[in-house]
């Protein structure tokens, strides 16, 4: 019996020295297949890694090192759901060798859209962190924490624009015209030389993207494009050492013939001896806000911008301030074909990751609006360099890499959430002629907003006569055109009358300045048996301001009436009031006193029928004399 139970014991050692010795040959076994899988990683022969390291797995599963090398090389191919499951099954298995590892798990997490995942793992694992992790999980809770406060929005689209468009190369900084007609952006081959390309929209979507005129894309160093309103001027950036400051200067083109014109640098009010770059021109070609590092600005990228004076040439750019730029990088601005919405990257104001998009609004005052951050999944945990927003206010064009992505960066196009919409916006061909001789003549087209008088788009047109301007979609808007030696007009258009004149051609028929001519105001509105002028008003009323300004000598007589109705002296009170509060508007803008004068009529002289309603409203009118020496 006894020497049953000795049988028995030496047979249970020999049984468990045996297991041991398997599992010291099995955990060898998987340690050189791990190696040899390190060797394909560097190698950069990542399927063979893939394939060494699972065999490694099925060798030792309890030997976690192959799980974390996998979960590492998974990251690195962004192929980020399996990164994820793998280092989950590592953690189960040896919680310890795994907590090093902990923070990059976090990220893949958040780069999914798991943010609310991702903090809880942070916020147990913080506590066992090491030292040198601490501030980038202080970092990512932050970032956490904003993102679960700003859910994704499930109306925004993120949508591949396609093959006619994108390729195995990068195709990034996509920018449109304000017709909706172009889809501008640059591509960047293996040999990192970059070319501009151009795609044109039809009823079936892109057309098949070219190159730009070799001209233009004889420089391997270029990008960012920004096209003008009429599509004849071409912004970007360039490093071109024999005409450069710096390493990236900002110049433009312009169209001749078949092809461009020698690029021009725009000069030492923009440029400077360090880096510019991410032109923006505005619709009215009146503003251009760009990218810089130059000392002397907030953060590391700002933003400025630099406005184009009377005689066609850029001033000074200054810094658009703290709000829009901060102690990070603010850079690839985007201003709208609307002229009051802007939009850029930052890697300084609160987002989802890395560096987001944000829009900001221009106020009346002229100020910018805080940045409101774009949202998910247009921002995401990884970096987004720039947008361009079409001309609904509703739909862009960014450049990301994602999962469908046809090979690093692609174009996509994105559906907008209603809070960070820009206002849709038409356009129209415009023509300033003599209305004697019918030739084109050069003038100055203002917009302006009725609610609040101010003037958000100015356009200067040369002596072709032809220019393009944009309208936005808004409740009225003025339009005021003025030409040198010529009458002005002056319109109030309703949102109905805005939508009719998308894409429609208009002729401004200017007559030619006379010695003396009278005329009836046509939108100069005041409050009912009042002398208080409506806002509506002070669309015609700048304009008459800028033709005094230019009619050098030149003496007005405002004129006020009325129609029959109250008594005789009532009528020409009110008359008086209304022709005086037209003068005081005029001298508020710093027309002379001393040439205006003021004549109340009463009813005295009417220009239709007091014996109609519609006759009289007619007769309730201001009309003024502009007289020349």
């Amino acid at each position: 019996m006894k020497n049953r139970h000795v049988l028995f014991l030496w047979v249970v050692i020999l049984s468990c020295t045996m297991t041991s010795s398997l599992h010291a040959q099995d955990e060898n076994a998987a340690r050189k297949l791990l190696d040899k899988a390190s060797a394909a990683f560097e190698a950069e022969n990542y399927e063979q890694c893939i394939q060494l390291l699972q065999s490694s797995i099925q060798k030792d599963t309890n030997f976690t090192d192959p799980y974390i090398t996998l979960f590492q090389v998974y990251s690195k191919l962004k192929q980020t759901q399996k990164a994820i499951d793998i280092f989950e099954k590592a953690i189960v298995k040896d919680s310890v060798n795994c907590i090093p590892y902990i923070l990059k798990y976090a990220n893949a997490l958040s780069s999914l859209g798991e943010y609310k995942k991702a903090f809880n793992v942070l916020n147990n694992y913080e506590s066992k962190a090491p030292p040198y992790q601490l501030q980038n999980i202080k970092d990512l809770i932050t970032i956490c924490q904003f993102a679960i406060l700003h859910p994704a929005d499930s109306f925004v689209k993120v949508t591949n624009v396609g093959d006619s468009i994108n390729t195995s190369d990068a195709e990034y900084f996509p920018t449109v015209t304000v017709q909706d007609s172009l889809l501008l952006f640059m591509r960047r081959d293996s040999y990192k030389r970059e070319d501009f390309l151009f795609s044109t929209f039809s009823a079936n979507g892109f057309t098949y993207a070219k190159t730009l005129s070799d001209t233009l894309n004889f420089a391997n160093k270029k990008g960012a494009p920004s096209l003008s309103s009429d599509l004849n001027t071409l912004y970007y950036a360039a490093e071109y050492n024999d005409i450069g400051y710096g390493r990236y200067d900002i110049y433009k083109v312009s169209k001749i013939g078949n092809g461009w014109s020698a690029p021009l640098n725009l000069g030492r009010n923009i440029n400077s001896d360090f880096w510019e770059s991410a032109p923006s021109i505005s619709p009215d070609g009146q503003a251009l806000f760009f990218s810089s590092n130059k000392p002397g600005g907030i953060g590391g990228i700002d933003i400025y911008v630099s406005y184009r004076n009377k005689n066609g040439i850029w001033g000074k750019a200054f810094n658009l301030g703290p709000n829009i730029n901060t102690t990070g990088d603010d850079q690839t601005p985007f201003i709208h074909a609307d002229n009051r919405t802007l939009y850029f990257a930052s890697n300084g104001w609160p987002g989802y990751g890395g560096t987001d998009l944000f829009v900001s609004y221009k106020k009346v005052d002229g100020k910018w609006s805080k940045p409101t951050n774009l949202g998910y999944p247009i921002n995401t945990f990884d970096n987004e360099g720039s947008i361009a927003i079409a001309s609904n206010g509703s739909e862009g064009y960014i450049a990301s890499d994602r999962i469908d992505s046809r090979g690093g960066l692609d174009i996509y196009k994105v559906v907008l959430p209603e809070n960070v919409r820009a206002n849709r916006t038409y356009y129209f061909n415009g023509f300033i002629t003599d209305a004697i001789t019918h030739k084109a003549i050069p003038g100055l087209v203002r917009l302006a907003d009725p609610k609040d008088s101010t003037k958000f788009m100015m356009v200067n047109v040369d002596s072709s006569g032809s220019f393009v301007l944009s309208i936005p979609e808004f409740d009225s808007l003025g339009i005021q055109v003025n030409s040198p030696q010529h009458e002005y007009a002056s319109s109030l258009l309703s949102k109905e009358s805005l939508v009719q004149l998308g894409g429609t051609t208009q002729y401004f028929n200017l007559k030619p300045i006379q010695n003396k001519f009278t005329k009836d105001f046509k939108n100069v509105f005041f409050e009912v048996n009042a002398a208080q002028l409506t806002r509506a008003s002070f669309v015609e009323l700048d304009a008459l301001v800028n033709y005094l300004e230019n009619s050098a000598n030149a003496t007005i007589l405002i004129e006020g009436h009325t129609d029959n109705t109250g008594t005789e002296m009532a009528n020409i009170i009110l008359s008086e009031k209304r022709a005086n509060a037209i003068a005081q508007y005029l001298i508020s803008k710093g027309i002379v006193k001393e040439s205006i004068a003021t004549k109340g009529l009463g009813a005295g002289k009417p220009i239709a029928d007091n014996n109609t309603q519609a006759g009289r409203a007619q007769n309730r009118r201001t009309s003024f004399t502009i007289t020349l020496p």
